[in-house]
């Protein structure tokens, strides 16, 4: 028993270094939930998947779902209320458990063409079709972005390279009739009363796509409770969470390893069987020196699972997943290796990516250690995430969040996606040219002061944004004080891989995020942005986003500075620095492909000011050789020279 509970221990140690300790899940949550209210515009985002769960995991990709604000669901006709949302009421007649068709209520003449075009007649019926909706919202995605490759993948539209999934949905703001029973079905204590009550006052998702071989598949609309999923995983303890993630390794790297058993499970089922076991087992069953023997018992569930065919939705029993999921030979080969795989014990993850490296693994991790691992972490996903351009909304919602934090790290998170959300503000209105003098400085003292608020977010980005501000207004001098400074900056401080003990001993989280520069800066061109250097703008080529490496940007923005100022030997000192800083990046692996792309654009675009226009259709052309997709000005900047 002894040894059974310290090897449990040791695991749960390794686990938690491996996969995230209980800080660190904690921070990627807050992080993806501040990042969905920074997006939220016309759609209300949720990020859902592995990653909104609080995990990362190999193979992840980025799930996101998005409500639909032009529709309203509801259950039956005397639930509507009138407004202006097209009102849809659910026909589940002729369709099995966990689907519905969706009727139209609204008066299909008050709809425009965009919205009759998604509706197909059935029985005298008009329902919404979910091919017809996809493949309405795959073109207004491609519309606008054009030069980025996405398909349809089950409900969501992808990009080719499936790291991306984006489910469009609808909302029914009502827990539906056919999910009632789970909220009074007999269970010892998990989840708690409070927790149900809290779930079902979000409502219900209908995602689009019917059920697989069904006569009228393409009017058939799914029943999600991703929202509620998401809210009970969250519940978990950590050890619960810990043997989730290890069922997705098993499934993502061992089991479907095997061409004979790929795709035969899916993480779906592994979360409904988790959620059963935590429905029937006793919390206190859930300890870190359990963490083997839990694992084991839902493993064996899982294989019971496939042995009967049987895996009753948790929200919905009637509607059994493994329902003909399995012919005979696919079932036994299946519970044959999953059997095999509960014989070896935890050793089956010796031939897994993830968590190969066990036996080597030395418990011996102090709480600055784990400390050290959570900043690691909060610093490369908000250096990670990009936000869009600020809005009014987005602010609200973050302040409210952040005067309800009672922990240091969720005040950090919320404080830390403020001021980077800052660093996008200042868009220039359209007709800025017709700004009379006052209305001229009423803005620039208006985007100033965002920009200020943007320098805490970390120890570059913010101030070279704000040096790129005064640059545009021609106050180079200023300019060069703050690239400089920053430049300093980047010298003294530390980088992510270099986070020190002692460092997280003296400083506060907040403190510490503030001394991280920051790789990369972001430009946004969805509106004229007050803060992009003239000569990075195309007009004639669509880039919404632009990615630039901090230190080259630092030195181009001095050459742009010193080069209007006629101080040409500095000029040239600048981009010498611009050319060994680009050379010592093209060899980083951690270098992003948009980055790299800029990084010689700065150059060429350099060059090419200093009518050196051989090296300047130099760097242009490497450019474009490693922008296959024209994402870029660096094909129409060469074009110039010939």
């Amino acid at each position: 028993m002894y040894h059974r509970k310290t090897e449990s221990l040791h695991f749960y140690a390794y686990l938690c270094r491996k996969i995230g300790s209980e800080e660190v899940v904690k921070a990627r949550r807050l992080l993806y939930i501040s990042r969905d209210f920074q997006s939220q515009k016309l759609y209300t985002v949720i990020t859902s998947g592995s990653k909104g769960e609080g995990l990362e995991l190999k193979g992840s990709d980025f799930d996101i779902m998005l409500i639909d604000p032009m529709y309203v669901v509801y259950q039956s006709d005397n639930d509507i209320v009138q407004d202006l949302r097209i009102a849809l009421v659910m026909d589940t007649e002729d369709t099995l458990p966990c689907f519905t068709q969706l009727q139209l209520h609204t008066n299909v003449n008050n709809l425009s063409n965009f919205f009759k075009q998604k509706l197909q007649q059935h029985r005298g019926k008009h329902l919404l079709s979910n091919e017809l909706y996809k493949s309405l919202a795959l073109h207004v995605v491609q519309d606008m972005l054009p030069k980025v490759q996405m398909n349809i993948h089950g409900p969501c539209i992808s990009d080719i390279n499936d790291k991306m999934d984006m489910a469009m949905c609808l909302k029914c703001d009502q827990w539906v009739s056919h999910a009632q029973p789970w909220i009074s079905r007999p269970r010892l204590i998990w989840p708690s009363p409070e927790l149900i009550s809290k779930i079902t006052l979000f409502g219900t998702l209908f995602v689009p796509i019917g059920n697989k071989g069904s006569l009228n598949e393409n009017l058939q609309w799914r029943i999600s409770f991703s929202v509620a999923e998401k809210v009970l995983i969250y519940s978990f303890s950590h050890t619960q969470l810990l043997c989730y993630a290890l069922l997705k390794i098993l499934l993502k790297e061992i089991v479907n390893e095997k061409e004979e058993l790929k795709d035969l499970l899916c993480s779906y089922f592994l979360k409904t069987v988790m959620f059963w076991m935590s429905e029937e087992n006793e919390i206190s069953v859930w300890r870190p020196d359990n963490i083997i023997p839990c694992f084991m018992a839902c493993l064996k569930r899982l294989i019971y699972c496939i042995e009967y065919s049987t895996l009753l939705h948790y929200f919905i029993p009637d509607n059994n997943l493994f329902y003909l999921r399995f012919n005979n030979k696919q079932k036994n080969t299946l519970i044959n290796f999953l059997k095999q795989s509960r014989q070896k014990g935890i050793q089956i993850f010796s031939s897994s990516q993830t968590l190969h490296d066990y036996r080597r693994f030395q418990c011996a991790t102090t709480r600055s250690v784990c400390e050290i691992n959570l900043y690691k972490v909060i610093g490369s996903l908000t250096q990670y995430f990009y936000t869009s351009c600020f809005n009014t909304n987005s602010s609200v919602l973050l302040f409210t969040l952040l005067s309800h934090c009672k922990s240091e790290l969720s005040r950090c998170i919320f404080k830390h996606s403020l001021t980077s959300s800052y660093q996008q503000m200042p868009c220039t209105l359209l007709n800025v040219n017709n700004l009379n003098n006052k209305q001229q400085y009423k803005l620039y003292k208006h985007d100033l002061s965002q920009l200020l608020v943007g320098v805490h977010s970390d120890a570059v980005s913010g101030w070279l944004i704000l040096a790129s501000f005064f640059y545009g207004h021609n106050n180079y001098l200023a300019s060069i004080d703050i690239i400089n400074y920053t430049l300093s900056k980047c010298a003294a401080e530390s980088s992510l891989s270099q986070i020190t003990i002692k460092q997280t001993k003296t400083l506060k989280l907040m403190s510490l995020l503030k001394k991280l520069p920051s790789a990369y800066i972001r430009f946004y061109k969805f509106r004229l942005n007050s803060v992009i250097p003239i000569e990075l703008k195309s007009p004639h080529i669509f880039e919404p986003l632009i990615p630039i490496s901090s230190i080259p940007f630092a030195h181009f923005l001095r050459f742009l500075c010193c080069y209007h100022l006629h101080d040409f030997k500095s000029s040239r000192y600048c981009i010498s620095k611009l050319k060994k800083k680009v050379s010592e990046d093209s060899h980083s692996k951690e270098q992003k492909v948009g980055a790299f792309i800029y990084n010689f654009i700065l150059l060429g675009i350099a060059f090419e000011m200093l009518g050196e226009t051989d090296l300047a259709r130099k760097y242009f052309r490497i450019a474009e050789q490693n922008d296959p997709n024209g994402f870029t000005s660096a094909a129409l900047r060469l074009r110039q020279f010939c």
